[in-house]
């Protein structure tokens, strides 16, 4: 589930935050525990809490992805054309970018509050 937006067309108003994006799931997908649902032939991955989710395929930028926040949601999916869509029922450019500024920051919180790693001593053992 390794994937980043490289090789799609992250152009236009929300490419810095479809970066931040991306930066984000390749974080969750590598320090963090993850398990699928089935969804039909597709698996789905789930993250967040504390009202920011975000949720996708195993195909990431070639599917789905929705974003939820406490100010709105949004789904991002590639377009015919092969470009990166961003949509949302907020109006706005400035609002959408904001949702995503949101649901990185909250997401990112959130784990980085619940995930902990074991000091490690000179010797080798946890204190």
């Amino acid at each position: 589930m390794t994937q980043t937006p490289t090789g799609t067309n992250c152009e236009g108003p929300f490419k810095k935050q479809l970066a931040e994006l991306a930066d984000l799931i390749n974080w969750l997908h590598n320090e963090h525990d993850k398990s699928y649902v089935k969804a039909g032939d597709d698996k789905v991955y789930a993250y967040g809490g504390d009202g920011f989710v975000l949720v996708m395929d195993a195909s990431v930028w070639k599917g789905l992805i929705e974003m939820i926040t406490p100010k709105g949601g949004l789904s991002i999916k590639p377009s015919e054309d092969g470009k990166i869509s961003v949509t949302s029922a907020v109006e706005g450019d400035a609002a959408i970018r904001q949702i995503l500024k949101d649901g990185i920051s909250g997401i990112r919180t959130y784990y980085d509050g619940r995930y902990w790693s074991t000091p490690k001593t000179s010797s080798g053992t946890a204190t």
